[in-house]
């Protein structure tokens, strides 16, 4: 069924947020595609002639959380829009962190018989902005991953880590003779070592930070993507009032920190060896907060 022709707006051409018009029957299952952008084009490989006709779910797979996508039906069917992040894939199925906004299109008679999507990419490397996503929560539950000791016995406190000890010492050569180095001395090849297990965190006003770039291996670690998220939003407080504590000593000293999370409940202990550097825009406060975690599996005190 293609859309009214009031329905395509002049301005979908050239928005640089991929956009993908679709039918919206009541199964989700039924919907097909009447419209894409050249911006959908661009980020996933299919072009208008392959796009139109077919299933809403072409950019769907196996990574695609359905149960998030599932989430957005009530409010739709309500007349409101819903938001979520997302793994998506391209025409050649390789695969990418999509944050979309869905919303019914009310047409001219006032009816909704198509859904608008629209969506930009989160990129999952160093350096790159993300955009902020201030309305999600985020539980956080340690220990994860978990480690069990039969005995009961917990083991010896690691004091560092091979990877974060080699970024230490990046940062230092980068700083030089100056108060703090800059977050352009930090390129993505020169952070292609540890950059899957970085987080970026932007200093905002009033002691606050926000994730704005979180590494793909830090998921394995803290059990979530936590890209946008402002750590005093973060659930348990107990835990994330300590992180927190951290960063803002980073702030106030303008040095490294090394500071891991560990966590123990009778034969159960896990560790997170964790390394907080300071990075400025001005070569003296205090704009960045770069992390590197790493989850250790410790020795046993016998």
């Amino acid at each position: 069924m293609a859309p009214p022709s009031l329905l395509i707006q002049p301005l979908w051409k050239i928005s640089r947020d991929a956009i993908m018009l679709t039918t919206f029957e009541p199964d989700p299952a039924s919907r097909t595609i009447v419209y894409v952008n050249p911006a959908f084009t661009a980020l996933t490989g299919f072009p208008p002639e392959e796009a139109i006709g077919k299933p809403a779910s072409i950019c769907e797979g196996a990574k695609t959380d359905r149960a998030l996508l599932a989430a957005a039906e009530a409010p739709l069917h309500a007349g409101e829009a819903h938001e979520c992040v997302v793994t998506k894939y391209r025409r050649d199925r390789t695969d990418y962190c999509y944050r979309q906004a869905l919303a019914p299109l009310v047409g001219p008679d006032g009816g909704a018989g198509h859904l608008i999507e629209a969506g930009v990419i989160v990129p999952m490397t160093f350096g790159q902005q993300q955009p902020g996503l201030r309305d999600r929560h985020f539980d956080f539950t340690l220990p994860m991953p978990l480690m069990h000791f039969g005995q009961g016995k917990l083991p010896k406190h690691l004091l560092s880590h091979p990877e974060t000890d080699a970024l230490r010492n990046l940062w230092e050569a980068k700083r030089g003779a100056r108060a703090l180095p800059k977050r352009a001395d930090f390129t993505v090849p020169a952070l292609q070592r540890w950059v899957t297990h970085l987080s970026v965190a932007d200093v905002l006003p009033g002691e606050k930070f926000q994730f704005t770039s979180f590494g793909s291996a830090l998921a394995d670690v803290y059990g979530q993507d936590l890209t946008g998220a402002i750590l005093d939003e973060l659930t348990p407080t107990d835990i994330w009032k300590v992180v927190i504590q951290h960063y803002r000593e980073v702030v106030g000293t303008k040095q490294p920190l090394f500071a891991p999370i560990s966590v123990s409940n009778g034969s159960w202990y896990t560790e997170v060896s964790r390394l907080l550097l300071p990075l400025s825009n001005d070569g003296e406060t205090v704009s960045f907060i770069v992390g590197a975690d790493y989850s250790r599996v410790a020795q046993v005190v016998l």
